[in-house]
């Protein structure tokens, strides 16, 4: 999880990445392989969804791997 920022990265918070305005819907956390955590983001309308990977970027989410990706951050928690 992201220690060292002034945002809080909890599920539920909003946070700022870049000019966009996101609230953190789930995160990942990576243990013992040396990535960084990884972040399910959504819009504050609720028609996007965005992954976060600290140091990698901000990338949108279509659709058809939304549910995908909701499953890996679900069953990582």
């Amino acid at each position: 999880m992201i220690r060292k920022s002034k945002q809080n990265w909890e599920v539920g918070q909003t946070v700022k990445v870049g000019f966009l305005t996101l609230k953190v819907i789930a995160s990942r956390v990576t243990p013992g392989d040396f990535l960084p955590d990884a972040y399910l983001l959504q819009n504050s309308v609720g028609d996007k969804l965005y992954e976060f990977v600290p140091h990698n970027g901000c990338r949108r989410v279509d659709a058809s791997e939304a549910n995908e990706i909701n499953q890996i951050y679900r069953s990582a928690a």
